[in-house]
């Protein structure tokens, strides 16, 4: 599996900085020589791993790239904030669900914080 270090130099070696210059996790996973059925999840976890480690790489639908302004970084947070609340909502809405069709089973999870 590819490392961290390896990821970066790569990224940095072929340009792939800035939202205009991406790679996808599945030319990575080629380039690494790693094939686990089309979903790159080992690749996926090395971009993870490298973002903890302080790395900023940020993404979209093209793609992963080294963030390179102040406007790809804060178009990532709004893209992570968008999902994590769409993901919030949708258990609201099956805990809500599953509350309205069981009035004498119903769940006590707490509701997290989400937009109306």
């Amino acid at each position: 599996m590819a490392t961290v270090a390896q990821l970066i130099q790569y990224l940095r070696t072929k340009n792939h900085i800035g939202s205009g210059s991406p790679i996808t996790a599945g030319d990575l996973a080629r380039h690494f020589g790693i094939s686990d059925g089309g979903v790159e999840v080992e690749m996926r976890d090395v971009i993870r791993e490298a973002i903890t480690q302080n790395e900023l790489i940020g993404s979209h639908s093209r793609g992963f790239y080294l963030i390179g302004t102040l406007v790809e970084l804060e178009e990532n947070l709004d893209s992570l904030q968008s999902r994590a609340e769409n993901i919030l909502l949708r258990r609201r809405n099956m805990m809500r669900n599953w509350n309205n069709q069981n009035p004498t089973n119903q769940t006590t999870r707490t509701d997290l914080l989400v937009r109306p």
